[in-house]
C-alpha cells in the first residue's frame, strides 16, 4: 500500500493513475477494516502432527475476503502436502459445505484439484459434508460432482428427501441400499470401497468420545 503510494507520486500520469487505483485497492487490508487480517506475522506453526485450521469466522465476512483468505489458506494447505513426496499428508476438509459457495468458487475448484493430484504426493484428502445436494447445484457442479466421484472410499450415512434421491441416482443405489440410508439407524453406513459395497455399523467405544468433546452435541 504505501509503496503504491509513492509510486503514484512519482510515476508520469498515465503511470501513476494505475498506482493510484493499486492504492485504494489495498486500503482496505493495508489500513482499513480489513488490516487485522493482513496487518501481522503468521502464527502458523508447522512443527506438528496435526494442524487445525479453524475458518469460521471467515463466514461472516466479504466475498472479496473469503476468497483472498482462503486462497492463501488453501495455497498454505497444499504447499505442506505436495513439499516432500515421500511424506504422508491428509487434508480434511470438515463441514465442506462452508467451501461450497458460488460467490468463492476458489476453494471448490482447489479440493476438486487437489483431489486429483494429490496421490503423486503421498498426500490425500477427506471430504466431510451433509448433503450431496450442496455439491450438484449447477452453479458448481463442473468441481462438485468430482469431489463425489474421486474418492477410492465413500461413506454415505443416513438421508432423505432430495439428498437421498441424488444420491441413489449419482452412485446407482439398489432397493436395498436406499433403504439403508433412509432408515437413518444411528452409526449404519453404506461404504464405498472402489466397486464394493457394504453395509457398515460403526461401534465407537466409549473413551473415544472422550476425544470428540461436546461441540458436536449428543
Amino acid at each position: 500500500m504505501k509503496k503504491a503510494g509513492e509510486k503514484e507520486k512519482t510515476r508520469k500520469e498515465s503511470e501513476a493513475n494505475v498506482y493510484a487505483d493499486l492504492a485504494c485497492l489495498l486500503k482496505d487490508i493495508s489500513d482499513g477494516s480489513d488490516s487485522f487480517l493482513w496487518n501481522g506475522h503468521s502464527t502458523l506453526q508447522t512443527d506438528s502432527s496435526c494442524i487445525c485450521l479453524d475458518t469460521h469466522d471467515l463466514q461472516n465476512t466479504s466475498d472479496n475476503v473469503k476468497r483472498t483468505q482462503y486462497f492463501n489458506i488453501l495455497t498454505w494447505c497444499w504447499e505442506q502436502m505436495s513439499r516432500n513426496r515421500t511424506e504422508r499428508v491428509l487434508l480434511i476438509a470438515d463441514e465442506a459445505y462452508l467451501m461450497i459457495d458460488p460467490n468463492v468458487p476458489q476453494s471448490l475448484v482447489f479440493l476438486r484439484n487437489v483431489a486429483k493430484r494429490a496421490r503423486k504426493y503421498e498426500a490425500g484428502i477427506a471430504i466431510i459434508s451433509h448433503s450431496v445436494v450442496d455439491f450438484l447445484d449447477e452453479s458448481v457442479r463442473i468441481y462438485g460432482q468430482a469431489l463425489l466421484d474421486i474418492p477410492c472410499f465413500k461413506i454415505l450415512m443416513g438421508c432423505d428427501g432430495k439428498n437421498l434421491q441424488e444420491t441413489k441416482e449419482l452412485y446407482n443405489l439398489t432397493e436395498a441400499e436406499e433403504e439403508l440410508l433412509a432408515s437413518k439407524k444411528r452409526g449404519n453406513a453404506l461404504v464405498m470401497i472402489g466397486s464394493k459395497r457394504l453395509h457398515v455399523v460403526f461401534e465407537i467405544p466409549e473413551y473415544k468420545f472422550k476425544f470428540m468433546g461436546s461441540a458436536g452435541g449428543r
